[in-house]
């Protein structure tokens, strides 16, 4: 299976529009001074604007253009993950970040052009709609297209609360189906949802056979370290003494929130080295104040664990704090850093954090110590979870 995953990316656009004023704010030097504006570029720009306007079948509008202009010059040097956030953009983004937002209840993740459910919320308008984990979205309200990214599907399921949203899933193929052309993914199916305030689950826990704890983290938000924490005490209370950590289709999150979390397990030394063009190398060291530094510990990761889930689970591996079960990661080891502008913000690739023996992680991952392999379905049930049943098998010989 592809690893091309891609977290909240804004793909395809072309670089053209009237950037005017606009662009002369936008090209800063590293130190976020104001570089003087290019005749040549600007001139390119508005040309390519008027061309369209003559001869383009669908002339975007100036709006349009511009925002386009501006992310085609954000990764006009490569960089696949910059992208601008205009205001009502921003504002979804900070919302999600926050753990609060209107919407049906997913996490989406991107693979060869097109965009699956990765993630069910229990009890939000998904879940009770029948939808499931690797189910794939086709259209919302009758729109489909030949690809998909996660910012458009996040455009259209999001909106106001109480407002109906008709989305079409494709659900994979078993060896029962036959398939159908039309539908390459899978049988499609058709809910009506009605949009919800999603308040974001930060974890998940459970304790197996009396004395494994089990953590499941969702993302790296503002309060994962302290909902972990939280929770390693809550398991210890019911008798846990040895811990399962599951990082699996966790698309990251906050740096310094992934730093928190592996301090929880690792006593001192090295978890991260951040590599800056700007600022060079940069060392993050454990806080120095573990809760767990020696309890039995099992990291589970998959190919959809991302970002400061490799984070995680590379300082684990080479610090030999815990046994990594699961999955290799999907291999993005840089960082994204968040910049206001206009009304809204850019987010540039800043950085690339390595292991803390050097290890690259971006386009590389992280290797789990046991492979076990298995489809995305297969985590909705322990029976079926053989990457959760090898975790707890692991822990039962230590």
């Amino acid at each position: 299976m592809s690893r091309a995953i891609k977290y909240f990316l804004v793909t395809g656009v072309i670089l053209v529009g009237m950037l005017g004023g606009y662009l002369a704010g936008f090209l800063m030097a590293a130190q976020m001074g104001v570089a003087k504006q290019s005749s040549d570029l600007s001139d390119g720009v508005q040309s390519a604007f008027r061309l369209m306007e003559k001869q383009a079948l669908d002339p975007p509008s100036e709006t349009t253009a511009t925002i386009g202009a501006i992310n085609g010059v954000l990764r006009s040097n490569g960089d696949r993950f910059a992208r601008y956030m205009p205001k009502d953009e921003f504002k979804k983004y900070t919302e999600s970040m926050e753990g609060i937002f209107g919407g049906i209840g997913v996490v989406m993740s991107e693979e060869d052009g097109s965009v699956r459910v990765s993630q069910v919320y229990d009890d939000t308008p998904a879940s009770r709609g029948g939808v499931e984990k690797g189910d794939w979205f086709f259209a919302i309200d009758g729109v489909t297209q030949d690809s998909w990214t996660s910012p458009e599907i996040q455009r259209l399921v999001r909106g106001e609360p109480g407002t109906i949203v008709e989305i079409t899933f494709c659900r994979p193929y078993t060896a029962e189906d036959t398939m159908n052309m039309r539908y390459p993914l899978g049988v499609p199916y058709t809910v009506t949802l009605e949009r919800a305030i999603i308040q974001v689950p930060v974890t998940k826990t459970e304790l197996y056979e009396k004395n494994i704890g089990y953590i499941r983290l969702f993302e790296f938000n503002r309060v994962s370290a302290d909902a972990v924490r939280d929770d390693i005490i809550a398991l210890q209370e019911r008798g846990a003494t040895k811990f399962i950590l599951d990082l699996r289709d966790n698309p990251g999150g906050d740096l310094q929130q992934a730093v928190s979390v592996a301090s929880h397990f690792i006593a001192e030394g090295i978890i991260v080295k951040v590599d800056s063009r700007v600022d060079g190398e940069r060392i993050l060291d454990a806080l120095g104040s573990p809760i767990l530094p020696d309890a039995p510990l099992v990291i589970l990761i998959d190919e959809n664990s991302a970002s400061a889930s490799e984070i995680v689970a590379g300082a684990m591996k080479d610090t030999r704090r815990a046994t990594l079960v699961g999955m290799k990661t999907f291999g993005k080891g840089s960082v994204q850093t968040q910049i206001r502008f206009r009304d809204g913000a850019v987010l540039l690739t800043t950085a690339h954090y390595l292991s803390p023996s050097g290890s690259v992680i971006d386009d590389v991952g992280v290797s789990p110590d046991v492979e076990v392999s298995m489809p995305l379905a297969a985590q909705k049930e322990f029976d079926t979870d053989i990457q959760l049943q090898e975790a707890v098998k692991v822990l039962e010989k230590k």
